[in-house]
């Protein structure tokens, strides 16, 4: 079943976006959509919504050309500092791919995170890793403060794609079918 954006979960996709998303490569924030569809401008609101489906659900059925594909698929890395003078690469991809997943993630999130269970807290858990840390560190601080207990956190660097998703893709695709298609589309040029 190939899922669909309309143009209400379009509006309310774009609306979920925090205020002040950052924007990719191409400038475009989410910000700059949801004012050309409610600002002076709502004439044109009817075929700018139309064209925003319509380019999301082709994306959705994997349809959307590869050259395309690669550019709003990347994200350009920007390296801040850390405290202790290593870097921290980060990464903002485009609103465009952003958009694509939060539709994506809505039809198959609440299907995901039964599945995983009580064995994650990142799908369909709104902050569940940062609770799990802070639940951590309280409970060091409340029942261990003399140092009698310690915990070892791991970053698992992905940053410059050295992780290949490939398995991974191939697994999630057999739960839900839909996923295997765009997450292809997605990395296809990654492989």
């Amino acid at each position: 079943m190939e899922e669909k954006m309309d143009e209400r979960g379009g509006i309310w996709c774009i609306k979920s976006f925090p205020k002040g998303t950052s924007c990719g490569r191409d400038g475009l924030r989410a910000q700059h959509i949801l004012d050309a569809l409610c600002g002076e401008g709502s004439t044109i609101v009817v075929g700018l919504l139309k064209a925003i489906t319509e380019v999301v659900n082709l994306w959705l059925g994997g349809r959307c050309p590869v050259a395309l594909s690669e550019f709003v698929a990347s994200a350009p890395l920007t390296p801040l500092l850390k405290p202790d003078n290593g870097i921290r690469p980060i990464a903002v991809g485009a609103i465009w791919r952003r958009l694509v997943s939060k539709v994506a993630m809505k039809s198959v999130g609440n299907e995901m995170a039964k599945y995983l269970g009580d064995f994650q807290f990142g799908v369909g858990i709104p902050s569940g890793a940062e609770a799990v840390l802070h639940s951590a560190n309280r409970f060091l601080n409340m029942f261990h403060s003399d140092g009698s207990l310690a915990l070892l956190t791991v970053d698992f660097s992905n940053a410059f794609n050295l992780v290949d998703r490939t398995t991974l893709l191939q697994e999630a695709g057999k739960l839900v079918a839909e996923m295997q298609v765009k997450g292809l589309q997605v990395n296809r040029s990654q492989r």
